[in-house]
């Protein structure tokens, strides 16, 4: 009898570690795509397939990379509902230029972050409500801007000696999909989606890079973790909609 429970045990241990444990609460998951509109040809053919997965997400746009031409495009994808009804993107602040505010001051902190919700909001005709530094590089005075403009409710992945008065919500519950940048890994997300749900996580951010998924594989290791949530029973929301949601 001992013969045939080790192997059994050992099947189900192994099925865990490939298929993933459940969340003990409903999991909920941002998709944090990061640097629009970099490479829009590609980046398009992941909204796209979101859009037919019927999978929210969240676009950070870098506001200076705006064109005509790209603003157009993401036009297009912001106006696309849910089956609910409900807007499928959420454009978010991911910075004026692709630099790390740290280097910056306070008062050049504002100035660039300030300038670049104006010219999103004159583009796309949107006011933004979170904010994620580019290269996630913060500190307390990014805190501080952030938490200075009325309008913003989101700082994702905040760094630890952000003042804790701040009445943004702070979205640190990051587990990686992508095994270097630009490189979505199943194997690799499924180790770290597994050690967030031991951790009882019930919510998690998934930083990704739509522009660099520029191969069949890319794509196909993208959807597989996508697949793999959704057979896990986890909804997508953005992440306005889930600061709104905790504050009912």
């Amino acid at each position: 009898m001992k013969s045939k429970i080790v192997p059994l045990l050992v099947g189900l241990m192994l099925s865990t570690i490939m298929f993933g444990q459940k969340a003990e609460s409903p999991l909920k998951i941002i998709l944090k795509l990061d640097d629009f509109p970099a490479h829009l040809e590609t980046s398009t053919k992941v909204l796209d397939y979101l859009f037919e997965k019927d999978i929210k997400a969240g676009l950070g746009v870098i506001a200076a990379n705006l064109n005509d031409s790209s603003t157009n495009i993401l036009r297009h994808y912001i106006n696309r509902k849910s089956k609910g009804k409900t807007n499928l993107f959420e454009i978010w602040h991911h910075g004026l230029y692709h630099e790390k505010f740290p280097d910056f001051t306070y008062e050049e902190q504002k100035a660039r972050f300030e300038k670049g919700d104006s010219i999103v909001k004159a583009r796309l005709g949107i006011q933004m409500h979170a904010f994620g530094a580019p290269g996630n590089s913060s500190d307390s005075n990014t805190a501080r801007v952030v938490s200075e403009n009325p309008n913003y409710h989101v700082l994702m992945f905040v760094s630890a000696n952000a003042p804790a008065e701040s009445k943004i919500m702070k979205l640190n519950n990051r587990v990686n999909m992508e095994n270097g940048t630009g490189k979505p890994e199943f194997d690799f997300f499924v180790e770290n989606y597994n050690k967030a749900i031991a951790k009882q996580m019930s919510l998690m951010v998934l930083q990704g890079h739509p522009h660099m998924y520029n191969t069949q594989e890319k794509m196909e290791q993208f959807k597989k973790i996508l697949q793999f949530l959704i057979d896990q029973n986890a909804s997508f929301i953005t992440p306005e909609d889930y600061y709104l949601e905790t504050r009912k």
